[in-house]
């Protein structure tokens, strides 16, 4: 299909006179993951019904790469119980094929992490450990601080525990 452009729909529509690129599609990417048994959490303040699946590993290939998908990703799924539409927040741990895999930080830093034993000894200043949290509950008692709260952190790994903060 040729890159076609379009203009606004409406003459009120900002600079109704400029025509721009229609953006186009491409395929990049495709992933296949296998499931854990799904554990249904239960009923949310938005009338849905929340999932979790987390992942036992899986592969995936895009134009500028290729590579396996880790287990411990999981899906955190909403289900609407009169429609089944899915609202879905996914994490997914993937490592590329490389004779090296792709990495997040200094290689010797990420092992240790991976060791708990080794972990202890690890400088938290030296890997990113960034998060960003946002909880959820049907509890009337913690509705207010918990489904409303944002909270931004930093974590670190010790030993077979993540703290954090």
């Amino acid at each position: 299909m040729e890159n076609q452009s379009a203009t606004p729909a409406s003459s009120r529509a900002p600079h109704p006179d400029l025509t721009l690129p229609t953006p186009v599609l491409e395929h990049d990417f495709r992933m296949a993951v296998e499931l854990n048994p799904k554990i249904a959490v239960g009923a949310v303040p938005s009338g849905g019904t929340r999932n979790w699946i987390s992942f036992s590993g899986g592969s995936w290939a895009a134009a500028w790469g290729e590579g396996t998908v880790l287990p411990g990703g999981q899906d955190s799924q909403v289900v609407d119980p009169e429609t089944y539409a899915v609202s879905m927040e996914t994490a997914y741990l993937l490592r590329t094929n490389d004779e090296e895999p792709a990495l997040t930080g200094p290689r010797d830093v990420l092992q240790a992490l991976q060791d708990p034993a080794r972990a202890d000894g690890v400088d938290p200043s030296t890997y990113k450990f960034r998060l960003f949290v946002t909880m959820e509950t049907g509890d009337e008692r913690y509705v207010e601080k918990v489904n409303r709260g944002m909270w931004v952190g930093s974590g670190m790994r010790k030993g077979a525990e993540v703290i954090y903060e």
